[in-house]
């Protein structure tokens, strides 16, 4: 039997250690990604890494979510978009399934109409900024990074951070 070391120098040889990276780190973000499904009481969604201009993006017919490279190489950074993303796929597991007791459902189902409308895409706009959908992600983010592994983070625009944290208050 082959051992790890061994493994890791084949597939190295076959794929580069940049592939080799960037599996180390999708690998060191499982425990992760199980703990906010778990959370969320989600289905859990593999991660993988393609060239995309956002951080992340979800896909929600396919079930999976993808992350920049850079991003996947980043652990905090990674972090952060799988726990916003698998927000995003409750947030539309909510509006799919009626099931859950979710007093922002009305609000979900608005701005992912929303996304349709304007191309699912972050045009860096207020308005973007401002659907519901996206402080719920965020604020999220913040709160479950906070609650469960101790990490305090903060959104680049001080005031929008200060709109986070009001939503952490109210919601969570």
């Amino acid at each position: 039997m082959k051992t790890k070391e061994q493994i890791d120098k084949e597939f190295i040889e076959a794929f580069g250690e940049e592939q080799f990276k960037i599996l180390e780190a999708i690998n060191a973000l499982d425990p992760i990604s199980k703990e906010v499904a778990e959370f969320l009481e989600v289905p859990e969604l593999p991660i993988v890494v393609e060239p995309i201009p956002e951080d992340s993006r979800i896909y929600y017919k396919e079930e999976f979510i993808v992350l920049r490279k850079d991003i996947a190489l980043n652990k905090l950074e990674a972090m952060k978009s799988i726990v916003h993303e698998y927000r995003h796929y409750y947030q539309f597991l909510c509006i799919k399934n009626e099931k859950y007791e979710e007093p922002l459902l009305e609000h979900y189902a608005e701005g992912f109409q929303y996304m349709i409308e304007h191309g699912n895409k972050n045009d860096g706009t207020d308005d973007y900024y401002s659907l519901i959908i996206e402080i719920d992600a965020f604020a999220f983010q913040k709160y479950f990074l906070k609650e469960v592994y101790g990490i305090e983070t903060h959104y680049p625009n001080k005031e929008y951070d200060k709109i986070l944290d009001k939503f952490i208050k109210k919601f969570y």
